[in-house]
């Protein structure tokens, strides 16, 4: 005869094994759930997004996360010998560096803890158990993620903190702070802000951004930017020294006073920074006074934003908001999803890879570019006339019943070779 010990006991096992089995799942789905957690703190909270290097790691720290609690469920572990994942503790110290609010961090577990939860109640619903043992599931789950957030959440805001100290003790987050103050708009004396800062808002500005692409010593690296930006401002003819001020551990932020950027000096900037292997920068264009010294650094933040999403410019060393492409690969990156959808629509099976798909996209818009002239097409791309319009007649034959419109054509052509990788995947913006 079963004692009520030993039915609980078989009982408690039986939802230790239905547990592994939810992390199981969980588990198989696991690229799919980092995704869609990432998507949605990103775009629900706004200091989360908008910088693809903070959402790859906001994407990594999620990924850690997310697979520490289904390790736990699987194997019942106590939260007393569990380290943080390397991957939460940089992305809180990275968030303290760019002046994001504790809150916006909590909020995000929160978030994440919410989806999780709901997550693992569909997988509990689908076991084909008694309710009342999916009910224990469903317990235990919310009480080993409600457990392990507040774990994690001790750590992650202790890292912040201490961060943030640290960061904000220099005289570079000195300027950071009162350089803030007027990008946010804040009412500031201009004499303030020189004697401050030593730089004048009363004249013309170029507003860069510089980052690094590689790993390096911390110290190291920041010191190879700052000589970087110094050079810089001799190559613009900056009449004095620029306003520099450290943004993380590999980013920069500066102005140049009264700059001179035409062609031949843009070619100069490039080969300065070519010579600092893995330091990209971003250039705004010049503005004058207050106002001049916020669209400089908005245009700037623009032009890295589109350096680090565009295959066009992925390996460009300097890209620059005077560039036409820029603005408008910018817009389109805002919903990179959408347009590569609307691009797939237009071109149809060729928005994708190989080279039977390349030549024809190739192709098409040679034919579209000599407004449609065979002739002039064949002679551009160096093959024959039948082949182009062979090459024409299977692309707008594709197409059906929705035609041809030779401007949608052109844009998502151009649209596909900004954006979308060969897999016709867009990059992560």
């Amino acid at each position: 005869m079963t004692t009520a010990s030993e039915s609980e006991a078989g009982h408690a096992d039986d939802v230790a094994e239905l547990l592994a089995l939810v992390a199981r799942q969980l588990d198989l789905r696991m690229p799919e759930i980092v995704r869609e957690m990432r998507d949605l703190l990103a775009s629900r909270i706004d200091d989360l997004g908008g910088d693809p290097q903070l959402v790859e790691m906001l994407q990594a720290s999620i990924e850690g996360n997310v697979t520490t609690i289904c390790h736990i469920l699987a194997n019942h572990i106590d939260l007393d010998s569990l380290q943080p994942t390397t991957a939460a503790v940089e992305y809180a110290a990275r968030l303290a560096q760019r002046d994001v609010p504790l809150s916006a961090l909590t909020r995000a577990y929160y978030l994440g803890q919410s989806m999780f939860l709901r997550l693992g109640m569909d997988e509990a619903e689908r076991l084909g158990v008694a309710d009342r043992v999916k009910i224990d599931v469903v317990r235990e789950i919310a009480d080993v993620v409600h457990r392990y957030i507040d774990w994690i959440l001790q750590l992650v805001t202790g890292v912040h903190e201490q961060e943030r100290r640290r960061w904000w003790s220099t005289r570079a987050t000195l300027n950071a702070s009162i350089i803030l103050k007027v990008l946010r708009g804040d009412s500031l004396p201009i004499r303030g802000f020189a004697s401050e800062t030593g730089y004048t808002l009363a004249q013309a500005h170029l507003g860069v951004m510089a980052w690094s692409d590689v790993d390096a010593e911390e110290a190291a690296r920041q010191h190879e930017i700052d000589v970087l930006l110094r050079r810089l401002a001799t190559v613009v003819r900056s009449p004095t020294p620029p306003l520099i001020t450290a943004v993380d551990r590999s980013t920069a932020w500066a102005w140049f006073g009264a700059p001179l950027l035409d062609a031949g000096v843009l070619a100069q900037v490039e080969e300065l920074v070519a010579t600092v292997p893995g330091v990209r920068i971003a250039l705004g264009e010049p503005g004058h006074e207050v106002e001049g010294f916020r669209r400089t650094h908005e245009q700037a933040a623009i032009a890295r934003l589109v350096a680090l999403s565009s295959p066009r410019y992925r390996d460009r060393v300097v890209v620059s908001y005077a560039d036409p492409q820029v603005a408008l690969v910018q817009l389109l990156t805002k919903d990179a999803t959408a347009t590569a959808t609307w691009v797939r629509e237009v071109l149809g099976d060729y928005a994708g890879a190989g080279e039977h798909a390349r030549s024809m996209r190739e192709t098409v818009a040679a034919y579209y570019a000599a407004d449609k002239n065979a002739v002039r097409a064949a002679e551009h791309l160096g093959v024959h006339r039948n082949t182009v319009r062979q090459r024409v007649d299977r692309f707008e034959g594709s197409v059906g019943a929705r035609g041809v419109d030779p401007l949608q054509v052109a844009l998502a052509l151009r649209i596909y070779d900004d954006l979308l990788l060969d897999s016709g995947d867009p990059r992560p913006s």
